[in-house]
């Protein structure tokens, strides 16, 4: 059978080290469709703003944090996201841990990086999993244990197990300059922004072995991950009019050895005049839209993905449930069912018919008119069904299916096609075999 393989669409993962402290510094790690299959999707280009991820102007966004963190550790994520409503028309509203439905969860724990979802992306992920990882590992003052390490006698190298014993011993020691940068950078994510340095015909990268073993090493990355995580730049459409800004907190360092003419750049600590204006542009206050505003849905109240063998029609039946809310500009939507092995990889289509970019596929176009909310396959309606015959699919023995559901958009009139407005999947499910 042949496969289509499907690369995970990840975002810059950049690691340095803090020599001063002694111990590895993550970078944000912040996925743009990480929890997808394994395929390159068609989000295509991105830059410092997403615009079709963008929560509408005015949202009291509904947060929870998942178990874990401590008190103190929690009311500063909580001072952080104020920063960020001073500029923006927009507010966080911090619920108990309990709370059944928000729209960004938060998780205080070691080992997941720094990352969040982009925007309205966060609406991918089930409300039992988090939206935004903080790593509090790494929000330790470091030289506070050092410090603590040499007063037992304990000498250099240092390692984090001995931190994290120290850490266990003598809580709440944090890095606070650290905590704000990475905690701000990631709550901006949550919002809609994307890394600076993603802005076009700024960062000539150094495109050498080097580089391509040093994220090998620390990330665990082939040549082709590099290339589009790292070098890969935003189309001039997603600047928004805006200049490149170096001090934006967006921005991740870089190292001189990373570009080919020296070009560095060190951590921002706090938000830039930049940031503040970008963030109020998207969200302005005392307006109910923003100038920047582009055609996009809002997918919400996700139900079951139905999927059904029909022996009489001879083929797989796919009644996805939610609802559908447009904005003020006119787009054309695709709701589109794909389908993958089980273990991950579309299947490749035969022929033009039942084919999405080479994949096999099955899907229903519409034009939504502005400031519009449609219900699909509720309240016993059964108004968008999606097929695909038994004789489509290639010989899979007694292999199980993925049907992965997307639902897209074309925002013609700005010329930017196929963007990824909702994405999930189901389990692994039995097809008749031939």
């Amino acid at each position: 059978m042949k496969k289509v393989l499907i690369i995970g669409i990840l975002a810059m993962i950049i690691g340095t080290q803090s020599e001063a402290q002694g111990f590895p510094k993550p970078g944000c790690s912040t996925g743009v469709g990480d929890w997808m299959l394994k395929k390159k999707d068609t989000l295509g280009d991105r830059g410092v703003g997403d615009n079709y991820h963008m929560w509408e102007n005015g949202t009291v966004l509904k947060v929870k944090f998942m178990a874990g963190g401590s008190k103190a550790l929690r009311a500063k994520v909580m001072e952080c996201a104020k920063e960020w409503e001073k500029y923006a028309n927009i507010k966080f509203s911090f619920l108990p841990d309990n709370s059944p439905a928000t729209e960004l969860r938060i998780k205080l724990g070691k080992g997941l990086g720094h990352n969040s979802a982009v925007g309205t992306e966060a609406r991918f992920r089930k409300q039992n999993e988090q939206t935004i990882n903080f790593d509090t590992l790494f929000f330790a003052d470091a030289d506070y244990y050092i410090a603590s390490l040499k007063k037992k006698g304990i000498n250099p190298p240092y390692n984090l197990t001995q931190l994290i014993t120290e850490m266990k011993a003598d809580p709440n020691h944090w890095n606070e300059k650290e905590l704000k940068r990475v905690v701000t950078h990631e709550l901006g994510h949550a919002l809609g922004l994307l890394h600076e340095q993603s802005f076009p015909g700024v960062v000539k990268w150094n495109k050498s072995d080097s580089v391509y073993n040093y994220y090998r090493e620390t990330q665990g990355w082939d040549r082709d991950k590099v290339d589009f995580n790292v070098f890969e730049i935003s189309n001039q459409f997603y600047t928004n009019g805006t200049k490149y800004d170096p001090k934006s907190i967006m921005h991740y360092s870089i190292a001189p050895w990373q570009t080919t003419d020296g070009y560095s750049l060190k951590d921002n600590y706090e938000l830039s005049d930049g940031d503040k204006k970008l963030i109020a542009a998207f969200y302005p206050k005392g307006k109910t839209e923003s100038d920047l505003a582009v055609a996009k849905v809002d997918v919400t109240n996700v139900g079951n993905l139905k999927v059904v063998n029909d022996m009489v029609r001879k083929g797989i039946v796919i009644t996805p449930s939610f609802d559908v809310k447009t904005n003020s500009k006119i787009g054309e939507v695709y709701f589109v069912a794909r389908l993958a092995d089980e273990d991950g990889y579309y299947l490749k289509a035969d022929g033009d018919y039942y084919n999405w970019g080479g994949t096999l596929a099955t899907y229903r176009k519409a034009i939504l008119m502005p400031n519009k909310k449609i219900s699909y396959n509720k309240a016993g309606q059964k108004n968008l069904e999606l097929f695909i015959p038994f004789d489509q699919l290639p010989k899979m023995g007694n292999s199980k299916i993925i049907v992965a559901f997307a639902v897209y958009m074309d925002d013609v009139k700005n010329k930017q096609m196929n963007k990824l407005m909702y994405f999930s999947t189901t389990t692994p499910l039995s097809v008749p075999s031939k």
